[in-house]
């Protein structure tokens, strides 16, 4: 009779652990690096530069971003909002067109896709997709 309820008790058991098996092939649920992993992978990539960056820009500073191009600058900076709260922004690039001053009024600049400094900064860290460097701490 025990076999009977063993038996009965792991046929019972079988459709849950499929079902959940085939879930887990078919959505990927691992832990995400940022918010935006599985729908933007290029934005997932823009978010870890930013998280890695806010760091080393103390509350009260201002910061810029430099970019390869005009759209990587802007989408940077957008996303940059969210996560530089109590820090000034002074955008190179806003909505894909040069602004005056270039960002130079900033104390950081965060460089995205190289680890160049502008020539009047100095190289403060590096970070995942880029760099922090700071103006004036010669």
């Amino acid at each position: 009779m025990r076999r009977l309820w063993l038996i009965g008790a792991l046929a019972l058991l079988a459709g849950p652990a499929v079902t959940w098996s085939r879930f887990l092939q078919d959505h990927d649920i691992r832990r995400r690096s940022s918010p935006i992993d599985a729908a933007q992978p290029t934005y997932a990539a823009y978010w870890q530069f930013l998280d890695d960056a806010r760091r080393d820009v103390p509350d009260g500073s201002s910061y810029t971003i430099q970019a390869g191009n005009a759209d990587e600058e802007t989408m940077i900076f957008m996303i940059s909002a969210g996560l530089f709260g109590g820090v000034s922004p002074y955008p190179a690039t806003y909505v894909w067109t040069a602004q005056a001053g270039g960002g130079r009024e900033a104390k950081y600049a965060l460089i995205f896709g190289h680890a160049d400094c502008p020539t009047d900064a100095t190289l403060v860290r590096r970070v995942r997709g880029g760099s922090v460097c700071i103006r004036g701490a010669r």
